[in-house]
């Protein structure tokens, strides 16, 4: 039964049909009032006889609330009481929405929350079965390169079947024991390019070492571990492929906190980020011309900054970026809480004195002919 029901008695077909209208900052409101509420019986439960009774419970929730999420249970910080886990496994459009997520988490006795996969605290315990096959932690050597630019490590990786299996599955087992290594997030920042070979190179170290190498290597040269939407990417179009009729292609330069669902938006396409979510991408397109021409970045970042601090205010939306265009230039937000989200940008644009024909815009393809003027007609 739905929290819908249980709060206001209604139907539960009605109470359905409602729920799937929610808006993502309302699914998290309702999630964490539901998990308040089972907090200490799920706890009790672990304790005494393990996660096993609780995962049809969890799963339909997370299910009902956050599709295609997925969720663990595990130990709590620093191995004491117990954690929950949402999880973007790693696509980063779904861990911008786990870290929304985890930061509207309570405090619960007992209970530590996390947005991504954390460690093992013994890798090498555990196996993973493809079809006929097992892959175990202790049989993958690598060799790490550093790539100082990009500060990260590129990988020549060896293990005994891999010259047996096609790339997709010896990748899908290497991803797995690293994000087992590593966790979810460490894999995401410290590792860069991944190469098989059929040789196991003289440089070569366990897997299991990799964390102290990395450790080591980040130490000395000053790297910092950034999680997801916390780094910013630059990019434009290219000359030869500049438009004015094409959405966003007349960009000069723009930075994103999201790179990949931007990217697929400026080549065509059919990308639909945060969809099945009730969270959007939205962004605000204006005349170039009416930024001062000796400060043009400088002037859509201030009046960015105006909106970005009443979403955050509000719990209701993000800043995901920016860009100059040689006819528009474009400011985005993720907004969790849909039309309210919309409101709060338009009050606080007027103040930030975006220009009159302002239009609102959705970079998903099925809300592209939902776009509107931002004051109105």
């Amino acid at each position: 039964m739905s929290i819908f029901s249980r709060l206001f008695k209604k139907p539960e077909a009605e109470a359905e049909e409602q729920a799937v209208e929610l808006t993502f900052k309302e699914r998290v409101e309702s999630f964490w009032a539901w998990f308040s509420s089972v907090s200490d019986r799920f706890y009790q439960t672990i304790e005494s006889e393990g996660t096993r009774p609780l995962i049809d419970e969890i799963s339909t929730k997370v299910d009902e609330l956050f599709p295609g999420m997925a969720w663990v249970f595990g130990p709590g910080e620093k191995g004491e009481g117990h954690s929950l886990t949402l999880s973007g496994e790693g696509i980063l459009t779904k861990q911008l929405l786990a870290a929304y997520w985890l930061s509207r988490a309570p405090r619960l006795n007992g209970w530590t929350f996390y947005a991504a996969r954390q460690p093992s605290d013994d890798p090498g315990g555990f196996s993973i079965r493809m079809g006929e096959l097992t892959f175990k932690p202790i049989e993958f050597w690598v060799t790490p390169e550093i790539d100082e630019e990009n500060e990260h490590l590129d990988l020549t990786v060896w293990h005994p079947l891999a010259d047996k299996v096609d790339d997709n599955l010896r990748q899908t087992a290497l991803f797995l024991v690293l994000d087992e290594i590593l966790g979810e997030f460490g894999t995401g920042r410290w590792i860069g390019s991944m190469e098989f070979s059929q040789k196991q190179l003289g440089r070569s170290m366990p897997i299991s070492e990799l964390t102290s190498f990395i450790e080591e290597t980040r130490a000395e040269r000053g790297w910092k571990m950034w999680t997801p939407g916390e780094t910013w990417m630059s990019y434009g179009i290219p000359p030869e492929k500049m438009s004015d009729t094409g959405p966003r292609l007349d960009t000069i330069a723009g930075s994103t906190a999201c790179w990949n669902p931007l990217r697929d938006f400026l080549d065509g396409d059919e990308e639909i980020p945060f969809d099945g979510f009730h969270a959007d991408w939205i962004y605000l397109a204006f005349d170039t011309r009416a930024l001062p021409s000796e400060a043009t970045v400088d002037a859509r970042e201030a009046m960015a900054d105006v909106i970005s601090e009443d979403l955050t205010k509000a719990l209701s939306g993000r800043p995901l970026g920016g860009a100059i265009g040689r006819s528009k230039s474009y400011i985005d937000f993720l907004i969790y809480d849909g039309s309210r989200s919309i409101g709060i940008i338009r009050e606080a644009a007027r103040r930030a004195g975006l220009p009159e024909n302002t239009r609102l815009e959705y970079l998903a393809n099925s809300k592209r002919n939902s776009g509107m003027p931002l004051f109105g007609n």
